[in-house]
C-alpha cells in the first residue's frame, strides 16, 4: 500500500512539474465568480485537475479548423463537443471554455444546465443569454464559439472506401466523398456499365429526413447550396446510374460539351450551367432541344435572347434529351500584329472576311525601319481533333490532358490512313507539317496593292522584323555575323567581308528571310535581310561519332561497288562459260 501511494505521489509530482514548465499559466484575473474560485482552489490542490484544465485550454486555443470564413450562426447546428466562452460585461466568467455535454446540455455558471443540442448557433446564444439574464441583470451577455466539435458520418454506396469518417459542422458533403474516393486503385462499381451518381447523392439524417445533393452542379457552377453541410450521424449514400439510360447530352458551342447524369426536375438552364454556360457576347445563335418520342423526333429551338431573359431556361429535360448550342455563322476573332508595326497589338476581325491589308491600315501601317520582305504570317496548320479525341474532364482529367496534346498527331494519321505512304513517309509528313504554319504571301505586293490580298483567320499572327540594312553570313567563313548592306553586290563581296571561306567550305546557299527558300546563284545581287550560309564539306566532321558514321558510309559504299563488280564479273564469266559450252557442242 505504501509503495502504491508513493508511486501515485511521484506521478502527481511529475505531472505538476510538467504543468509548471510546459503549459501556459492561467492568471487569477481571468477567472471570476464563486464557481470559478472553487475550480481554481480545486486545481491548486489537485495537480491532475490542473493538468486536465491546461490541456483543454491548450487544445482549444490551438484548434486549426479549416473554415470558409466566419461560421453562419443561422446555419451552424450546435451539438455535443462544441465549446463556448461566456463573456459578461467584457469579462470571461468561466475561465476555461465550456463544452456541450453528450446529452446536448451545457453547464452555465449560476444558471445550471441549459439544453442547446440541435439548435442553431444563433438560437443557442439567445437561449443561454436568457438563462443567465435572471442572474446578471442589466448585463451585456455574449457567447462565443471557440472550438468546433468532431463527429462521425457514414458513407455507403458506389464509393471505393465505404465506412465511417470524421467530420466537422463546417464539413460539406464533398469533403467526405473525397476521402471515400481516396483509393484510386479500387473500383467504386463492379459493373462497368454503371457509374457513381454525383447528382443524386442522398444524405439521410438521424431524424429520418433526407436531402438530395447535386455535387456535379457544385463542381461545375460553384453553387454551395448543392453541397450542404454535414450533421452528426448523417449517412451519405452514393447511388449508381447507367449513362445509356439516365443521361442528357449537350453539344456544340459550350465550354464543356458531353453527357451529364440526369436529375429529376432538371431544367434547360441547369444543364447549360453545368456545361459552362452560354456566352452573352452575342456569339450564340440558338439552342435546340431534341427528344425521341413514340411519334418520332421532337425538337424545339430557342434564341440566345430567350435563354438570357429566362423564357426558355425553365424547359424541363427528360432522360436522353440532346441539347445543341449553335454558334453564329459570322465568327469573330483576334489577330496579333507584332514587330515593326506603327500600332502593334491584337485586332478584331471577322474570320475569313477581314484581309491583311485592312488590318495593316487599322494599325497605321509599317514603320519606316520595317523589313517588309522579311514579314511572315503564322497560322495553325494542323487539324484540331481535340473535341473528338479528348474524354470528359470529370472522368479522367489526366488522360484528357495527355490526349489533348497528342490530338494533332492522331488527326494527321487518320487522314493518312488511306494513302499508300509507308511509315517513314508518314512520319516525315507529320514532321514537316508541324513546321508549315506560315501563310504563303508577298508582303510587298500586299502593301502596294499589286498582288493578291490575304484573308485572315482568327488566331493569325503577323510579325514584321526590323530592317537592319544588313546581310547575315555564317557557316564556314572566318568572321561570321551581320554585314552592312552594299547595294548591287553579290555573294562574293560579303564572303570577302566575312574574312573568306575556310579550308573545309562546301556549298553556298542564299536564303530568303520571308519564305525560307534558297538558291545557289552567287551572281545575284543580295538584298537586306538575306542570309548566306556556307556549308561544310560533306567529307569532314567535327563530331567523332558523326565521323565514324561517315567512314562507315564510305566503307559501305565501297563494299557495294565491290559487290557490284563481282556480280558483273560473275555474270560475264557465266556468259563466257555458256558460249564456250555452246561452241564445244556444235563442234562435236
Amino acid at each position: 500500500m505504501m509503495q502504491k501511494n508513493s508511486t501515485l505521489s511521484g506521478v502527481a509530482l511529475v505531472l505538476l512539474v510538467t504543468c509548471a514548465l510546459g503549459l501556459p499559466q492561467t492568471s487569477h484575473a481571468q477567472i471570476s465568480g464563486d464557481a470559478a474560485s472553487e475550480l481554481l482552489e480545486a486545481a491548486q490542490t489537485n495537480p491532475l485537475l490542473l493538468l486536465r484544465q491546461r490541456l483543454s485550454q491548450s487544445a482549444l486555443s490551438a484548434a486549426g479548423i479549416p473554415l470558409e470564413g466566419a461560421v453562419d450562426p443561422m446555419e451552424y447546428i450546435v451539438g455535443p463537443g462544441d465549446a463556448f466562452t461566456v463573456v459578461i460585461n467584457g469579462q470571461d466568467i468561466g475561465g476555461a471554455p465550456i463544452a456541450v455535454g453528450a446529452d446536448g446540455r451545457i453547464a452555465m455558471p449560476d444558471a445550471g444546465l441549459v439544453d442547446v443540442g440541435g439548435l442553431t448557433l444563433q438560437s443557442a446564444r439567445s437561449t443561454i443569454s436568457e438563462s443567465l439574464a435572471a442572474y446578471y441583470e442589466d448585463a451585456d451577455i455574449d457567447l462565443s464559439l471557440v472550438q468546433s466539435r468532431q463527429f462521425y458520418v457514414h458513407v455507403s454506396g458506389a464509393v471505393p472506401i465505404p465506412g465511417r469518417y470524421l467530420a466537422l459542422p463546417v464539413s460539406r458533403v464533398s469533403n467526405v466523398i473525397e476521402l471515400a474516393f481516396a483509393d484510386t486503385t479500387a473500383l467504386p462499381v463492379a459493373n462497368p456499365a454503371f457509374q457513381p451518381s454525383f447528382r443524386n447523392i442522398e444524405v439521410r439524417h438521424p431524424d429520418g429526413s433526407a436531402t438530395r445533393v447535386d455535387l456535379m452542379r457544385y463542381m461545375t457552377t460553384g453553387d454551395t447550396d448543392a453541397n450542404p453541410y454535414l450533421q452528426d450521424g448523417d449517412v451519405v449514400y452514393v447511388p449508381t446510374f447507367n449513362p445509356e439510360y439516365a443521361s442528357v447530352s449537350v453539344a456544340g458551342y459550350v465550354p464543356y460539351p458531353g453527357s451529364y447524369e440526369h436529375r429529376s426536375g432538371d431544367r434547360l438552364a441547369n444543364l447549360l450551367d453545368m456545361a459552362g454556360g452560354i456566352s452573352s457576347d452575342g456569339s450564340v445563335a440558338s439552342v435546340t432541344v431534341t427528344r425521341a418520342t413514340p411519334d418520332g423526333l421532337w425538337s424545339k429551338s430557342f434564341s440566345a435572347e430567350d435563354l438570357h431573359s429566362g423564357d426558355a431556361g425553365d424547359v424541363t429535360l427528360e432522360t436522353l434529351d440532346v441539347v445543341s448550342v449553335s454558334e453564329r455563322s459570322e465568327e469573330r476573332g483576334l489577330v496579333r500584329l507584332e514587330g515593326r508595326v506603327l500600332h502593334p497589338g491584337a485586332y478584331p476581325i471577322v474570320d475569313g472576311v477581314t484581309t491583311l491589308r485592312q488590318v495593316l491600315e487599322a494599325a497605321g501601317g509599317l514603320r519606316d525601319d520595317a523589313l517588309a520582305r522579311g514579314a511572315y504570317l503564322e497560322r495553325r496548320s494542323l487539324p484540331d481533333a481535340s473535341r473528338d479525341m479528348v474524354p470528359d474532364r470529370t472522368v479522367n482529367p489526366e488522360l484528357a490532358v495527355r490526349q489533348a496534346l497528342r490530338s494533332d498527331t492522331f488527326a494527321v494519321f487518320q487522314r493518312l490512313r488511306l494513302t499508300d505512304l509507308d511509315l517513314i513517309s508518314r512520319s516525315y509528313f507529320i514532321q514537316e507539317l508541324a513546321f508549315q504554319n506560315r501563310v504563303s504571301m508577298d508582303m510587298v505586293s500586299v502593301l502596294n496593292g499589286q498582288g493578291p490580298d490575304v484573308t485572315l483567320r482568327a488566331g493569325d499572327r503577323l510579325f514584321v522584323p526590323r530592317d537592319e540594312a544588313s546581310v547575315y553570313v555564317f557557316g564556314q567563313v572566318l568572321q561570321p555575323g551581320y554585314l552592312p548592306l552594299v547595294e548591287g553586290q553579290t555573294v562574293g563581296t560579303y564572303l570577302a567581308l566575312a574574312g573568306g571561306l575556310s579550308e573545309v567550305a562546301g556549298r553556298i546557299l542564299v536564303i530568303d528571310p520571308a519564305t525560307g527558300s534558297h538558291h545557289e546563284d552567287v551572281t545575284r545581287s543580295l538584298q537586306s535581310g538575306d542570309i548566306v550560309f556556307v556549308d561544310k564539306d560533306a567529307t569532314v566532321s567535327d563530331d567523332p561519332e558523326l565521323e565514324r558514321l561517315l567512314i562507315e558510309r564510305e566503307r559501305a559504299q565501297a563494299d557495294a561497288r565491290i559487290r557490284t563488280m563481282q556480280a558483273i564479273f560473275q555474270g560475264v564469266t557465266s556468259v563466257a562459260s555458256l558460249i564456250t559450252l555452246i561452241i564445244t557442242i556444235r563442234r562435236n
